[in-house]
């Protein structure tokens, strides 16, 4: 690594952090945008909430090396989504398989293999129809309340400013109703905080919710989706890596 580099590291979840054994993501994309002056850094990790990054920065794994070093943060995904509950009568009962995070969710994408994409259709009806069962008997969940997240947000940005870092904010992404019922409200209610705590501190927020839906509402979920309506597919990504690009590099001056 050159010391002449700026550091952009990448804080969030499975949305940042990509999906599958090659990690889709827009590390890529968002290194060839801003080009050799940056070293992208991702240290999302699927699954985890605000509190992952607070983690992080305890244990020194974020490290200011200069005034041109940025933080992207991009939580809320997974600390608002509601969920089937976990704590009733069903959870405890249905095949471990499902247990594990995540697969109570739809599908994002299938092989191109017909056996294959029957056999994960399947699943993915199995997931639907369990998940319904638990929201009928057992209701549902949400990991991290708007009123515990939205302290642990604010000291993550002001540990990240605290440090010199140039932080770039981001919101949730957009989300379907039809498959995470209650999840677009609560998205939203996070994204005002999110853009309240951003704007006490002077930073610019990126609203992916809006970029998101304006792209679906124009061109429908394929256009930059996988098949959960939840992660972006590549040109999800492309369009993540574009907005966050011209976000830092207006930083610069």
């Amino acid at each position: 690594m050159s010391d002449s580099k700026n550091m952009v590291y990448l804080l969030g979840d499975s949305i940042t952090q990509g999906l599958g054994s090659k990690k889709v993501n827009f590390t890529g994309e968002l290194s060839r945008l801003l080009g050799e002056s940056y070293e992208v850094v991702n240290l999302a990790h699927t699954g985890t909430m605000v509190d992952f990054a607070l983690q992080l920065l305890e244990d020194d794994k974020v490290r200011f090396a200069g005034e041109g070093d940025v933080c992207v943060v991009l939580y809320g995904n997974v600390d608002a989504q509601i969920r089937p509950s976990r704590t009733g009568r069903v959870f405890p009962r249905i095949p471990k398989r499902f247990q594990g995070g995540g697969m109570l969710m739809p599908r994002p994408f299938y092989s191109h293999t017909l056996v294959k994409r029957m056999g994960q259709h399947a699943d993915n009806l199995c997931r639907k129809a369990l998940s319904g069962v638990i929201k009928i008997v057992d209701g549902t969940e949400q990991w991290m309340p708007l009123e515990s997240f939205s302290p642990q947000y604010e000291e993550l940005l002001d540990g990240l400013l605290g440090l010199g870092f140039k932080v770039v904010p981001c919101s949730c992404v957009y989300i379907d109703e039809e498959l995470f019922s209650g999840t677009p409200e609560q998205y939203e209610l996070y994204n005002q905080r999110i853009y309240s705590l951003a704007s006490e501190r002077s930073l610019d927020f990126i609203d992916f919710y809006g970029l998101f839906r304006s792209q679906v509402e124009a061109s429908g979920w394929d256009s930059c989706y996988n098949k959960d309506h939840f992660h972006p597919n590549g040109e999800g990504y492309r369009l993540m890596a574009e907005r966050i690009a011209a976000q830092i590099k207006r930083t610069d001056h």
